[in-house]
């Protein structure tokens, strides 16, 4: 596409979204004669797809929509979805008739669209989107509980509105105004993209150490999302905690104000993470399932080692102690290694790629395996070489 947002931005929302790597092409437009008879309808956006090309804003949305999850298969929240594109396009149509430079209209005639539009067509089209997003199961997307193509739409053209100065004075206070649960949508929305558009303001509080902020730390990397690693010193808890900025008065919280968030639970935000940049495969049962298993065993784990730190009794400690290293860690471990072998690629825990599983794996070696607090793992993971080379590998390559 071009160097601005235009018609292609729906794609690139939706593309960025799934966590899919893409090549974002901008055409200049001195450039444009000679790439333009290389595409079918001498046009763009034109996506190129595992050796195809596809043409057409529209198209180019279902199809990806289809393939990735965001295209409803319930006939009523399709229909929806596709009212809410069609009148968006209506609105952006008109919108382009009355202010672009290249509109066939006479200046006096775009006068008079653009008059029909500010005081006609715009409120009609507004008020029939504001009222299917208030008929909504939930105010935060326009159909159903979770992202479809008609917000990707709907963002791509929100986007085109605050970037052209015209827009933003003549559409965009408007719809602040007059469209208020339309608006606090599209804020909302937006902020989906902060990372990738480098918005993203993301600082993450814990300890001086490993422990449960370290697979956190390791998915932030690996989504290339710069962020402000807090070190919280001991002797300076007491104080922090109470300071109510803590929800639980507990650690790891990740925030970001850019984005609204604060959050806390390492298994939440683990999850919010994975869910938010395609770690956490929500749309495939079998593989989600096989994912999580590998987090809740090491969760497990993580959670036997601190169990001898809890409030019992010595005797009780040595047992519990016992347990943990000669029973339940030597089965976990085999059985573990088990999958591992099973998987068809032992760079990864399940699948081809990156999933929450490998940064629980890697995180949580680091910070209970390797601590000299634990010297059993060392003789345990002797046993289960291939556990060992997964995390060598891995913990090379998942630095942060």
């Amino acid at each position: 596409y071009f160097g601005f947002t235009g018609r292609a931005e729906p794609i690139r929302r939706l593309l960025i979204h799934s966590g899919i790597k893409f090549e974002d092409g901008r055409i200049k437009f001195e450039e444009w004669p000679k790439y333009k008879d290389q595409f079918e309808l001498k046009q763009v956006p034109v996506l190129e797809y595992e050796g195809k090309r596809y043409s057409q804003t529209y198209a180019i949305l279902e199809f990806l929509g289809a393939k990735y999850g965001y295209l409803p298969k319930e006939h009523d929240e399709l229909y929806r979805v596709i009212f809410i594109m069609n009148t968006a396009e209506e609105v952006m149509c008109k919108a382009l008739d009355a202010t672009s430079p290249t509109s066939e209209l006479t200046e006096p005639e775009k006068a008079e669209a653009l008059k029909k539009l500010l005081e006609v067509e715009g409120p009609l089209y507004l008020s029939a989107l504001e009222k299917k997003l208030k008929l909504n199961c939930t105010q935060d997307f326009i159909v159903g509980r979770s992202h479809t193509i008609a917000d990707f739409y709907l963002m791509g053209i929100y986007a085109n509105v605050l970037n052209h100065p015209d827009w933003k004075t003549m559409f965009g206070d408007r719809i602040e105004k007059k469209y208020p649960v339309l608006h606090a949508y599209a804020e909302k929305r937006m902020k989906d993209f902060n990372l990738y558009y480098g918005k993203c303001k993301t600082k993450l509080y814990y300890f001086d150490m490993p422990g449960r902020a370290e697979m956190i730390r390791i998915t932030l990397k690996q989504m290339h999302n710069p962020f402000e690693d807090i070190r919280i010193k001991y002797e300076d808890w007491p104080k922090e905690k109470v300071s109510g900025k803590f929800e639980l008065q507990q650690l790891p919280i990740l925030e970001c104000e850019a984005c609204g968030i604060n959050v806390c639970q390492a298994d939440a935000i683990m999850h919010r993470l994975g869910i938010r940049y395609g770690y956490l495969p929500i749309s495939n049962p079998e593989k989600l399932y096989k994912v999580l298993w590998w987090c809740n065993t090491w969760k497990d784990i993580m959670e036997g080692c601190a169990k001898l730190f809890g409030p019992i009794s010595e005797g009780k400690k040595v047992q519990t102690r016992a347990d943990l290293f000669e029973k339940t860690v030597p089965l976990y471990f085999a059985r573990m290694e088990e999958r591992l072998k099973l998987n068809k690629a032992q760079s990864f825990l399940v699948g081809k790629s990156y999933t929450n599983a490998d940064f629980y794996f890697v995180g949580i070696w680091r910070g209970f395996i390797q601590n000299p607090m634990f010297p059993e793992f060392k003789e345990i993971t002797k046993k289960f070489p291939l556990l060992e080379q997964y995390f060598e590998v891995n913990n090379k390559l998942l630095q942060h």
